[in-house]
C-alpha cells in the first residue's frame, strides 16, 4: 500500500477548542515519501510562526515545502525515488476550511447534496502546469512528464519526486514537478454536509457529484461512515484486478468527515438522512451507479462462488483427512482438486486455445448459474479449428465418453484380441499368402498409388559447358613413373606426377 492519511482532531493540542487537520497522500513509486509526508506535514504546519500568526494560507504552503525540503535531506531518502501527492484540509475554529492540494487527489464538500470542489487536479495538460514544465527544460509526453527519459508520472505536482527537481538554478515551485499547493478557502454554513477527501484511485471511478450521491444514500440506508468508506472502495474497486491496469485497480484512500453543527453523531446521521429521503437540495439518486457492465460482474460473481465452492471442499477434505485413520488411503480413495474425473475444479473440461490464448472453462457442476464464461474471447476465426479440434478428439472418445469419464475407445481392430486369433481372422479371409504375409494385389504398392506420390521434381538444369556430361578421368601409371591422364573423348587432359619406381 502506497497511500497514506493523517487525522489530527486536536492540531493545537491547547485543549477542545482546537483546529482539525485531515490528509490524504497518494504515493508512486514506492510508499516512502507518503508515509514521510503523514508524519511530518502537520506537524510542519503546527509548528510553524505563520500558523501561530493564524495565517493559515502561507502556513500550509510551507508545510508543504518545508516537508519537501526535508524529505530531500533525510538520510533514509537519498536513495529513494518515490512521490506522492497531497491534499489537506485544514479546518479552523473560526469556521472556515483551508485546503491545501498539490497533485490528482481531490476534496469535495457537500452543499445541501451539491458537490462544490475544494481543490483542483493538477494534471499536464493543464496549461499552467504545461507553461511552468516546458520553462523549467520538461516536456510532456501521451500525458506524461519527461515520458521518454524517467518514465511515468501523469501529475504536474508532488511531494518527493526528487529526479525532476535537479535544477539548482530555479526555485522549488519552478521546478519541473513541484510541491507548491493550491489553496482554496471555503467559509462553513448550516447547509454544509460532510468533506469528503481522497485519492484518484476514487476519483477515476467516480464523478465528485456521483460520490456525494452515494454518501448520501448510504447514510440514508442506515451505514455509519466506518461501513460508508469501505462500501464506496467496494464499489469502485474493479471485479477483475489481476491485470493491474485501468480504473478500479489502483489504490484506494477516502476520508469522509461530518460536519456536525453543534449536532451530535446521532442527530447528523438523522438530519442527513430527512434531507436525503426529501429530495433537499440536490436530489439524490434511489441507487447506486452502475460502474462496471453486468456481464462483466456476473462473471466476477462466478468466479467467486467458484473459489469459494472449492475451498469449502478443499476444508471438507482436509477435515475428512484429518479425522481418518489412514490418511495415505483416503487421499488415494477420496481424492482432492487434483483429481480431473471429481467433482473438484478441473471436473468439467478446459479448452486451451492457442490462436488467442483464452480459457474457456465448461464446469459439469453447473456452479456458473447460466453465467457467462470467463476468459471467452473466441472469435470467428477459432470456430473452425474448434470443430477440427473436437472432430479429432473424437477419434479418442468417438462414443462421447472420454470427456468426462474413464471409458476409451479406439477405432480399428478389437485391441482385446491376441495377435495369433488377429492372424487366424486374416488367413479365414484369404489376405494372407503362402508365407504368411499379407497379400497385396498387383498395382496395390504404395509406390503405384498416385494419391501418396508427391509432385514429380522439375527437370535437370542444363550444364553450363553444354549437355554432354564431362568423362569420368582415370589414371593409369606408366613406366617413367609419371601418369597421363586421358577423357573418354580422347585428347590429354593433364599430367601429374606418379610415384617414384619400385614404390609399391
Amino acid at each position: 500500500m502506497e497511500d497514506a492519511h493523517t487525522i489530527a482532531l486536536n492540531l493545537d493540542e491547547s485543549g477542545d477548542d482546537s483546529n482539525t487537520f485531515f490528509a490524504v497522500y497518494d504515493g508512486h513509486g514506492g510508499g516512502a515519501a507518503a508515509k514521510y509526508a503523514g508524519e511530518n506535514v502537520h506537524k510542519k504546519l503546527a509548528s510553524d510562526d505563520a500558523y501561530q500568526r493564524k495565517d493559515y494560507r502561507a502556513a500550509l504552503k510551507n508545510a508543504f515545502l518545508g516537508t519537501d525540503d526535508d524529505m530531500r535531506n533525510a538520510p533514509e531518502m537519498r536513495r529513494d525515488g518515490s512521490g506522492c501527492t497531497a491534499v489537506a484540509a485544514l479546518v479552523t475554529k473560526d469556521s472556515k476550511i483551508y485546503v491545501a492540494n498539490a497533485g490528482d487527489s481531490r476534496s469535495v464538500i457537500s452543499v445541501k447534496g451539491e458537490a462544490k470542489p475544494l481543490s483542483f487536479d493538477h494534471k499536464p495538460q493543464n496549461e499552467v502546469e504545461k507553461s511552468r514544465i516546458a520553462a523549467a527544460g520538461g516536456y510532456i509526453s501521451f500525458g506524461r512528464v519527461n515520458g521518454d527519459d524517467l518514465g511515468n508520472l501523469a501529475l504536474a505536482r508532488a511531494l518527493g519526486d526528487f529526479d525532476y527537481k535537479r535544477n539548482e538554478t530555479l526555485s522549488p515551485e519552478a521546478q519541473i514537478i513541484t510541491c507548491d499547493p493550491d489553496i482554496t478557502e471555503h467559509d462553513l454554513t448550516g447547509e454544509d454536509e460532510f468533506l469528503i477527501i481522497a485519492c484518484d484511485g476514487i476519483w477515476d471511478c467516480l464523478s465528485s457529484q456521483q460520490c456525494v450521491d452515494v454518501i448520501r444514500l448510504m447514510i440514508s440506508q442506515g451505514k455509519d461512515l466506518s461501513q460508508v468508506c469501505e462500501d464506496v472502495c467496494e464499489l469502485c474497486l474493479a471485479p477483475d484486478t489481476n491485470s493491474g491496469a485501468g480504473i478500479g485497480c489502483d489504490n484506494m484512500t477516502i476520508l469522509i468527515v461530518a460536519i456536525l453543527h453543534g449536532r451530535t453523531i446521532e442527530e447528523w446521521y438523522k438530519w442527513v438522512t430527512e434531507r436525503t429521503q426529501q429530495k433537499y437540495g440536490h436530489p439524490t439518486p434511489d441507487e447506486l451507479p452502475q460502474i462496471y457492465s453486468p456481464t462483466r460482474l456476473a462473471s466476477f460473481k462466478a468466479r467467486r462462488e467458484a473459489w469459494e465452492a472449492r475451498r469449502a471442499q478443499r476444508d471438507a477434505q482436509n477435515a475428512s483427512a484429518n479425522s481418518s485413520p489412514d490418511r495415505d488411503q483416503h487421499f488415494s480413495s477420496e481424492g482432492t482438486d487434483e483429481n480431473l474425473s471429481g467433482p473438484g475444479m478441473f471436473g468439467g473440461f478446459a479448452r486451451v486455445l492457442g490462436s488467442t490464448g483464452g480459457i474457456s472453462f465448461h464446469p459439469s457442476s453447473g456452479i456458473t448459474m447460466g453465467a457467462p464464461l470467463m476468459f471467452d474471447n473466441d472469435d470467428d476465426d477459432d470456430n473452425d479449428s474448434d470443430e477440427a479440434d473436437m472432430e479429432d478428439a473424437m477419434g479418442i472418445y468417438p462414443s462421447g465418453e472420454g470427456a468426462g469419464g474413464h471409458d476409451f475407445s479406439v477405432y480399428g481392430r478389437d485391441a482385446t484380441k491376441s495377435l495369433k486369433e488377429q492372424l487366424d481372422e486374416l488367413e479365414r479371409e484369404g489376405t494372407l499368402d503362402v508365407e504368411g504375409d499379407v497379400e497385396m494385389q498387383k498395382g496395390e504398392s504404395w509406390q503405384n498409388d498416385p494419391s501418396l506420390q508427391g509432385e514429380a521434381p522439375p527437370p535437370p538444369k542444363p550444364k553450363v559447358n553444354g549437355d554432354a556430361a564431362p568423362p569420368q578421368q582415370h589414371s593409369t601409371p606408366t613406366r617413367r613413373g609419371r601418369a597421363e591422364s586421358c577423357g573418354e573423348g580422347g585428347g590429354a587432359a593433364g599430367q601429374e606426377r606418379g610415384p617414384p619406381q619400385g614404390v609399391a
